[in-house]
């Protein structure tokens, strides 16, 4: 299942300086100096927005697969996703924030996250197993309106040795999947203290076996 987000709408105000100190006067008045790059501006197109507006996104887990309408300060209106983030390497605040430009009716690449629910329904787990999640994301090409926050996946029904590929995942209608269908997204294991503790009884009694296989052949003997 694929869990849909928000409309988000940020200002983008346009700038024609540039260069650190400009960058720093921006910043003073809680706004993130910006630039946005894509189909119609592939040179990129200097702006600013507000901190406060695009910190929630920037901040969040699913920022890359978050549309956001930018709505310019010359009237035109474009939508966009967030490539990069810059910030202050001690107070993490934002510094600097890069969108790519995404075109109506176009498909784009994007990565999507993978978000477990209801572990602790698992049998499996219940029974002592581990989940271990190998992939955490999977690339698809999609309509930017259509791009989910997330794929959800319902764990509450796995066993211990169950899996769960990629090809079992539910995506969005009318999406091309760029990971392979094979790729394994998780699946749950005992727990290796188990298994060497089976494996250490199995081992002795196979021992114990043999021991008195060897003093039955010498008391024949």
């Amino acid at each position: 299942m694929a869990a849909k987000k928000q409309q988000h709408k940020i200002e983008f105000t346009l700038r024609e300086k540039t260069g650190t100190g400009a960058c720093r006067k921006i910043r003073s008045k809680d706004m993130v100096p910006a630039v946005l790059y894509g189909p119609e501006h592939k040179l990129g197109l200097a702006g600013m927005v507000s901190a406060r507006a695009v910190a929630p996104i920037a901040n969040s887990g699913a920022r890359e697969t978050t549309v956001i309408e930018l709505a310019m300060s010359d009237g035109k209106e474009c939508m966009a996703l967030i490539r990069d983030v810059q910030r202050h390497p001690i107070s993490q605040s934002l510094r600097h924030i890069d969108f790519y430009q995404v075109l109506k009716g176009h498909k784009i690449k994007v990565e999507i996250p993978i978000k477990v629910f209801n572990k602790e329904c698992a049998p499996g787990i219940k029974e002592g197993g581990l989940l271990n999640q190998t992939t955490r994301y999977v690339t698809v090409e999609i309509q930017p309106r259509d791009i989910p926050e997330d794929i959800v996946v319902d764990v509450a029904e796995l066993k211990l040795g169950d899996e769960i590929f990629v090809k079992d995942l539910a995506l969005p209608e009318d999406c091309v999947l760029h990971t392979p269908a094979d790729t394994l997204v998780l699946h749950i294991i005992q727990p290796r203290a188990a298994v060497e503790t089976e494996e250490e009884g199995t081992e002795g009694e196979n021992t114990e076996v043999e021991v008195v296989a060897k003093g039955k052949a010498k008391e024949e003997e």
